[in-house]
């Protein structure tokens, strides 16, 4: 196996700061096509990792380098999710699971694990163990590979696994097309809308604020789940004009951020505000935040990196920022 390094930067700075509240991107002066992006996270170098349905970004601010199957040991350049823990990435794709490691990269895939399924959707970490929504069950991986949850095992609706998060219990919560699953310790429920509160059965994304709370977005709607029950926020009585929901993030101060098409608003814990961050004739695609509480949006047009305080990357290598690549 070969390796080789590529030199992301050399910066003399441990800081690049964009004093700008806006940045822009498009095919023009990033590698980022329009429509494309599929995840974002920042490892802990600061360097941003960017999934794309065409390959593997990275970028720290200043400069781009796009890894693909060509040039990398990638298994499919259609990256749909990454995680990020300490010096570990673990990268979904529709054609396996990317862990790397200590600049060692590792392929799985049904034919050399006990994956379900090649098509890896979401991954989240917690406890030292690794949850990963495939296209054909719920997947808890430590030392090994075993699915917890799956129409073969539990006799369950539907396990195309969507969305996932994992709250301050250890609760994992995964979203279908045909509703909202909870598991923990072997014991699982579902949620849909004939035994719940939830507005819709599909179920897109989901995140888990500082209160623990849970942030269900659906095709209809959001639903917030705590221990005293479900709240229903949609264009009724929120700024949203439409109840699509697209994705949903938090940021550092602990505000809820949700995209639809049209727009994207914020919640502080007591009020709603809607933000401008687009072109009036673009579409919203999809809603990140990096570990600098940078927001990316995805549009139709463009990509928009957003922060109040200012669009800001940090790089805390003195002389090199760098990744080593196996291919």
């Amino acid at each position: 196996m070969k390796s080789f390094l590529i030199t992301i930067i050399i910066l003399p700075l441990l800081l690049f700061s964009q004093t700008d509240q806006k940045k822009l991107f498009n095919s023009h002066n990033s590698p980022i096509s329009e429509n494309n992006i599929t995840s974002i996270a920042t490892d802990e170098k600061g360097l941003n990792w960017i999934g794309t349905l065409e390959g593997l970004i990275c970028y720290n601010g200043q400069r781009w380098f796009t890894l693909k199957t060509q040039n990398s040991k990638l298994p499919s350049d259609k990256i749909l999710c990454i995680e990020t823990v300490g010096n570990t990435k673990y990268i979904g794709t529709t054609e396996g699971l990317l862990i790397i490691k200590n600049n060692n990269w590792e392929t799985y895939t049904t034919a050399n694990s006990g994956l379900p399924s090649n098509k890896i959707r979401q991954i989240k970490v917690k406890n030292n163990s690794v949850w990963i929504a495939t296209e054909s069950g719920l997947v808890k991986y430590e030392n090994d590979f075993e699915v917890v949850l799956s129409e073969l095992k539990n006799s369950i609706n539907d396990d195309d696994f969507i969305a996932l998060n994992i709250d301050d219990d250890g609760m994992v919560w995964a979203g279908t097309n045909n509703g909202l699953y909870s598991y923990k310790d072997n014991i699982w429920r579902v949620f849909t809308t004939q035994n719940s509160s939830l507005p819709n059965n599909h179920i897109w994304s989901i995140v888990i604020d500082g209160q623990n709370k849970k942030w269900i977005g659906t095709k209809n709607g959001l639903a917030t789940i705590t221990d005293d029950g479900c709240l229903l926020f949609d264009k009724k009585n929120t700024p949203l004009k439409s109840n699509v929901i697209k994705s949903i993030v938090c940021d550092d101060y602990d505000r809820v951020w949700v995209s639809t098409e049209r727009e994207i608003v914020s919640f502080d814990g007591e009020d709603w505000k809607k933000h401008k961050l687009k072109n009036k004739k673009s579409l919203i695609i999809s809603l990140f935040v990096d570990a600098f509480d940078n927001k990316w949006i995805s549009t139709s047009k463009n990509v928009v990196v957003y922060n109040t305080e200012g669009v800001e990357f940090n790089n805390n290598i003195t002389n090199e920022n760098s990744v080593i690549v196996s291919k």
